[in-house]
């Protein structure tokens, strides 16, 4: 009597729950955002490894070599190439989410989800189908798949590297046409 019930009276939460959801979401896309820069200068330090310009011929000896030290640089590249698409993929998730975007039919987890995100018009066709190639990618390097080859990661990387920041203005493009400011 007198009160005010609002939605959490069916059962959903207060909107001052709801708030404090969406900024945590918008924070932690924020937050991934931010890391791309110092990831992706990481990255080009790591390919530095290899030579000048990431010499692929270096690369290929590395990434067949049982050497440690050889291991180990090839897991430099790999890692920040898992690193950089798993950020931007959480980003685009979250997103996606706050949009009320879900996976394009007959397409699952995130290549669904970007797959989506462009039909809603957030990355052109090019951009959509280069982010899914990244993304299998990345699924066979970090399910250790032995059908990835050194010369399709190098072709990857230096492919990622190249599309990223166009791909990112896209995506926050796309999030701000759906009010939804960082």
């Amino acid at each position: 009597a007198g009160t005010d019930e609002g939605p959490d009276a069916a059962g959903a939460g207060t909107r001052g729950e709801d708030d404090d959801a969406r900024t945590a979401e918008l924070d932690r896309i924020n937050s991934k955002l931010e890391r791309l820069s110092a990831q992706r200068r990481a990255l080009r330090r790591a390919m530095g490894l290899f030579g000048e310009n990431f010499d692929a011929r270096v690369w290929a000896e590395s990434f067949a070599s049982p050497d440690p030290d050889d291991i180990n640089r090839v897991f430099a590249v790999t890692g920040g190439y898992l690193a950089l698409l798993n950020n931007t993929v959480e980003a685009v998730r979250v997103g996606a989410k706050l949009v009320g975007v879900k996976p394009a039919e007959g397409m699952l987890g995130a290549s669904g989800l970007i797959e989506a995100v462009r039909i809603d018009g957030g990355f052109s066709d090019q951009q959509g189908q280069t982010f899914i190639e990244l993304y299998r990618t990345r699924n066979g390097l970090q399910h250790d798949s032995p059908g990835v080859e050194a010369d399709e990661v190098h072709r990857q990387v230096r492919l990622l590297l190249r599309h990223l920041p166009r791909f990112v203005e896209s995506y926050v493009d796309w999030l701000k046409e759906h009010d939804i400011e960082l």
